[in-house]
């Protein structure tokens, strides 16, 4: 786990998005810090986790500060979640969940004219494969719902107009996040 966060730390110029060193920094500590509590929780991980959990949390970082999905990460996703499939199966649900995903997602970006991005549509939906039915489906939800509590926050506690984009990125980690401890039960 630790190799997979200085990986993180150490490839900030491969990030696709300017990458400063907090950035690089922050990631590799997210990767470092949910790894290492994911193994003292549950023990040994799957090889697939590691990886995974170290595109979540550069996503986050990346999304948080540049309001950008970069095609490689999404990318990356996608070999995780083709590494997870071959090991413990489940392709028929897992691409229908993704297919389904990505459909709602891609309804919500044409609908809002733009306001959802196709980089938080191609990455829900790679989530959701690497993750199979029914951990992508409560990944979507937490996501989701953290995102909508946030925006509420910012709304009604710090007065923020809703006119500011809110990158969905890290709240999609964060339900990812839970959807590999729900794999992991």
């Amino acid at each position: 786990m630790l190799g997979w966060a200085l990986l993180v730390g150490l490839t900030g110029r491969a990030w696709g998005a300017p990458a400063r060193t907090a950035d690089r920094a922050a990631g590799a500590l997210l990767t470092a810090g949910l790894g290492t509590a994911m193994v003292l929780a549950f023990g040994r991980l799957p090889l697939w986790y590691a990886p995974t959990l170290a595109i979540l949390s550069a996503v986050a970082v990346i999304d948080r500060a540049h309001h950008i999905l970069p095609n490689r990460w999404v990318l990356s996703l996608v070999g995780c979640a083709l590494w997870s499939r071959f090991a413990h199966g489940g392709w028929i649900m897992s691409l229908l969940v993704a297919g389904g995903v990505f459909l709602f997602f891609l309804a919500v970006h044409v609908l809002s004219h733009g306001g959802l991005g196709m980089g938080d549509v191609k990455f829900s939906a790679a989530l959701a494969f690497a993750l199979g039915y029914p951990a992508a489906v409560t990944a979507m939800v937490v996501g989701l719902w953290a995102s909508a509590l946030y925006a509420l926050m910012l709304l009604l506690v710090w007065r923020r107009r809703r006119t500011r984009t809110l990158p969905l990125g890290p709240f999609l980690a964060l339900g990812g996040l839970v959807g590999l401890v729900e794999l992991l039960h």
